[in-house]
C-alpha cells in the first residue's frame, strides 16, 4: 500500500498519494476499513475470477485483482476480474499500468459512496467512478489514462481545501445547493460536476454498471447496498479489471511497435498556435516520475504537519527528525 501510495506522488498524482494516508488509518481505526481479512474467491470459472475484498485495504484486493488478470489473460486471452465488498484503490493508473508493462491492454472502473448526482439531478447517486485504461509499448512510455468522470477527483477539491486555497477552477463543483462555485472553502466534495456534461455522466453509468452492479457491490440509492454503512459514510466499493492479451492478435510485440509508431505519429502531428507539444496520456506523469526521483516529491506543509500528528498518534519518530 505504501508503495502505491509513493507511486501517485511520484507521478504527481498528489490527490491519490500520502494525502490519503490519515483517511486510511482513521478507518482502519474505525473499522470502516478491516485489518485482519483475507481476499477470497466467491467464484472462478477461468477467465472470470469474482473476489470479495471483505471491506480490506482497497490496495491489496487491487494487487490481487491484476495480478490475476495477468496470470488468466495469458491463457485465456482475455480475462475479467470482479471485486466486490472493497475499499478505495487509490490511483487506478497504477493497476493498469502493471497489467500494460506485462504486455496486456487494461481497463479497470471502480464506483464508490454515493456523492454525485446524476446529470440532470439533484440525488447523489453515484461516486466520481474513475475509469483507467493502460497500452503496452515497446520504447515510447506506456499509455496510462486514468481519470475520474466528474471533472476532478473529489480529492482535489479536498486537497485544495487543506492546502488553503482561496478558490478552485470553474467546473469542479457545486455548492451544498448545487451551484456552480470557485470559492474552495464554499465548494462541496459531495456536489461535483461531471466532465463534458452529460458525456462524462454516461461513462459514469457504465462504470456504475461495471463496478458495482456486475460485481455484486454497492451501486446507486444506499439500501441497495452490501455493506452496513450507508450514503457518505460507505467506504465499501466494487470494481472489475478487464485485461487483453495482444498475443492472440497481432502478437504482443508487434502490438507493442504498432503502439509506438501510433505514438510517433500524434507526437509529431502538426501544432496548434501557441501548443509546445503534443501529449500522450500517461506521458505528463512519466516525466514528473523521472523529476521527483531525481529531486524528490515535495510536500506542502499543511500534509508535513498531518503526517507528524499521525505519526505521533502511532508512536513513530518524527518525519522530519
Amino acid at each position: 500500500m505504501a508503495e502505491l501510495l509513493v507511486e501517485a506522488d511520484l507521478t504527481g498524482v498528489d490527490s491519490h498519494g500520502c494525502h490519503l494516508l490519515a483517511m486510511y488509518a482513521r478507518r482502519l481505526g474505525s473499522g470502516d476499513i478491516r485489518a485482519d481479512v483475507d481476499v477470497a474467491i466467491d467464484r472462478d470459472d477461468g477467465s472470470t475470477v469474482w473476489l470479495d475484498a471483505g471491506l480490506g485495504l482497497g490496495q491489496l484486493a487491487g494487487m490481487r485483482a491484476v495480478d490475476l488478470a495477468i496470470e488468466r489473460s495469458a491463457v485465456h486471452g482475455v480475462a475479467t476480474i470482479a471485486v466486490r465488498e472493497a475499499t478505495h484503490l487509490g490511483a487506478l493508473g497504477a493497476y493498469t499500468r502493471r497489467v500494460a508493462e506485462a504486455g496486456r491492454i487494461c481497463l479497470c472502473f471502480q464506483n464508490g459512496p454515493t456523492i454525485v448526482p446524476p446529470f440532470g439531478g439533484v440525488t447523489a447517486l453515484f461516486s466520481t467512478n474513475p475509469i483507467s485504461y493502460a497500452v503496452p509499448t515497446a520504447e515510447e512510455p506506456t499509455i496510462v489514462y486514468d481519470i475520474a468522470t466528474t471533472a476532478v477527483a473529489g480529492n482535489k477539491v479536498l486537497l485544495a481545501k487543506k492546502r488553503g486555497d482561496a478558490t478552485i477552477p470553474a467546473g469542479w463543483a457545486n455548492d451544498e445547493r448545487g451551484r456552480p462555485t470557485t470559492d474552495a472553502a464554499a465548494a462541496s466534495v459531495w456536489n461535483l460536476q461531471w466532465f463534458g456534461g452529460h458525456k462524462g455522466y454516461g461513462l459514469g453509468l457504465l462504470v456504475e454498471l461495471l463496478g458495482g452492479v456486475l460485481a455484486g457491490s454497492s451501486y446507486g440509492r444506499t439500501e441497495h447496498t452490501v455493506s452496513e454503512l450507508r450514503g457518505r459514510d460507505r467506504v465499501a466499493k466494487g470494481f472489475s479489471v478487464i485485461a487483453l492479451d495482444p498475443e492472440r492478435f497481432v502478437g504482443r510485440e508487434e502490438f507493442r511497435r504498432r503502439t509506438d509508431e501510433l505514438i510517433r505519429d500524434i507526437r509529431s502531428s502538426e501544432r496548434a498556435e501557441g501548443v509546445a507539444r503534443v501529449w500522450l496520456p500517461g506521458e505528463p506523469e512519466h516525466h514528473r516520475r523521472i523529476e521527483r526521483e531525481r529531486d524528490g516529491i515535495p510536500l506542502d506543509h499543511p500534509l508535513v504537519e498531518e503526517l507528524e500528528l499521525l505519526a505521533a498518534d502511532h508512536g513513530g519518530p518524527p518525519l522530519l527528525g
